[in-house]
């Protein structure tokens, strides 16, 4: 009987020591290389427009993550990951990253996130932007290094200043 119950102590240690390992290590997204354009920059017009709700006709979110022509290398990422919406139900999200980078030196200079399923209108609402200039780019890099913070005031609470989104780049 002691020897069952011993059992069933290390099966419930187990079990524990997978949730917290999945709640601490498994909320880590990753950010996906979709393309490098060089000789580019930040279509920062398009961006502007967040605040107005026209920003969501023909597109119009997606298309501020394409470049424009500029002097530097645009870098667009995306990370998926399944997550709750508001409605309660379980579905996937696209967190989609540009980062404008001296090619020279290799250095972020700029860059923008936002969730394209962000849900509560205006879309600035969830628009954040690097703060933490001259990081060099690389695989692995740390998201949160760029200290990424909303961009209108208006939005923001103590949770939601910045990112804290514990994710990492893949450019490779």
């Amino acid at each position: 009987m002691l020897t069952f119950k011993k059992n069933k102590m290390q099966k419930l240690i187990i079990i524990i020591f997978i949730l917290i390992y999945n709640l601490n290590f498994g909320q880590e997204k990753v950010y996906k290389l979709i393309s490098k354009t060089e000789n580019s920059g930040i279509n920062y017009k398009a961006f502007k427009n967040f605040d107005d709700f026209e920003i969501y006709k023909n597109d119009g979110l997606k298309k501020a993550f394409i470049p424009k022509k500029g002097n530097n290398d645009i870098y667009v990422f995306i990370s998926e990951f399944k997550g709750d919406s508001f409605d309660g139900t379980s579905k996937m999200f696209h967190d989609y990253l540009i980062l404008k980078v001296d090619s020279k030196s290799e250095l972020i200079i700029d860059g923008f996130q936002y969730t394209l399923e962000w849900a509560e209108p205006p879309a600035i609402s969830d628009l954040y932007r690097v703060t933490e200039k001259n990081i060099k780019i690389n695989n692995g890099l740390n998201l949160d290094l760029l200290k990424m913070e909303l961009v209108e005031q208006e939005y923001i609470s103590d949770w939601r200043k910045e990112l804290k989104d514990k994710g990492i780049l893949k450019t490779e």
